[in-house]
This record gives C-alpha cells, sequence and structure tokens, in this order.
C-alpha cells in the first residue's frame, strides 16, 4: 500500500482578506468619466499644493484614446498677486504678439476653424511661416497657425 505523499494539514484560522476598496477598471473609457476625472484629479492636485501655499493652473485633457489612456497636466506654482501662475509662454506672447498683427490680449482666446474650436497658447517667431502654436479644445491637440489666419478667425468670432 502506497502512502498518499500530500500531507494533512491542520486548520488554520485564515485571516479576514481586507475589503476590496479598489474599482475594477473600466473596459473602455469614455468621455463623461474621463471629464470626471479630470475635475477630481484636479481638486486633488488643487489640494495638495494649497497646503504649501501653492496654486494650480491646468488639468486639461490632451492625447485621449477611449482604449486606453489619455494624458493631463497641471502647472503648479508660487501664485501672483491676481491669483494666477507666471506664464512664460504667456508672457512672450504679449510682447511678440504686436509684431504678428495681433494684440497680447489674444492669449487664451478661442476661435472656431474647419468646425473645431482652438485656443492660442503661444507664439513662436522661430517659424515665420506658422507661428502661432494654438490647441484644439476637443482634445487638446497642438496646431500651428499663420499669424494672418488666427487674426482673421479671432475677427469672425467677435460678435
Amino acid at each position: 500500500m502506497k502512502k498518499s505523499k500530500t500531507k494533512q494539514r491542520s486548520p488554520v484560522a485564515k485571516p479576514p482578506a481586507p475589503p476590496n476598496t479598489k474599482a475594477p477598471p473600466p473596459r473602455n473609457l469614455t468621455p463623461p468619466l474621463c471629464e470626471k476625472l479630470r475635475r477630481d484629479m484636479t481638486q486633488a492636485c488643487l489640494k495638495v499644493a494649497e497646503t504649501h501655499g501653492l496654486t494650480v493652473e491646468g488639468g486639461e485633457l490632451s492625447d485621449i484614446d477611449l482604449r486606453h489612456g489619455f494624458d493631463i497636466s497641471f502647472r503648479v506654482g508660487i501664485p501672483m498677486a491676481d491669483g494666477a501662475i507666471y506664464s512664460p509662454d504667456k508672457a512672450m506672447f504679449e510682447v511678440l504678439a504686436p509684431h504678428f498683427g495681433l494684440e497680447p490680449s489674444d492669449y487664451g482666446r478661442t476661435f472656431r476653424t474647419s468646425g473645431d474650436l482652438h485656443r492660442i497658447v503661444g507664439i513662436n517667431p522661430n517659424r515665420p511661416k506658422y507661428p502661432i502654436s494654438t490647441e484644439r479644445i476637443s482634445d487638446g491637440r497642438g496646431f500651428k497657425m499663420p499669424a494672418e489666419n488666427v487674426a482673421l478667425y479671432l475677427q469672425r468670432s467677435d460678435p
């Protein structure tokens, strides 16, 4: 008669498993879920920054791929007198805009082209043909545009 190779173990009480507080991952992202995540992450980032006397800007989504993920960016800094964070891109735009037929106040303005809403986010004098940097609002994708076209789009968007 052969003996069983497995030993009989005496029953030992296992500690209770911790409750699962982690939600299972979704199969796909949806625009409403991405927006909820953006809001929640912005609030969390702002809460942490405020404990250190700082402020947060941004939280825009970019490179959205509803099957896999998205990018989100925040800018954390020392607040200026108006509560905003110093932006080198904005400062450069304000200085250079008149040389390209735009107003310093055009930084951050939005306009519509080809059915898409764009925001002016910078200026690069090293690109004389396409010096204006814009961002498509729907997905955060960056574009380079001629200054003359942007000036016309802004004129059309004025009421």
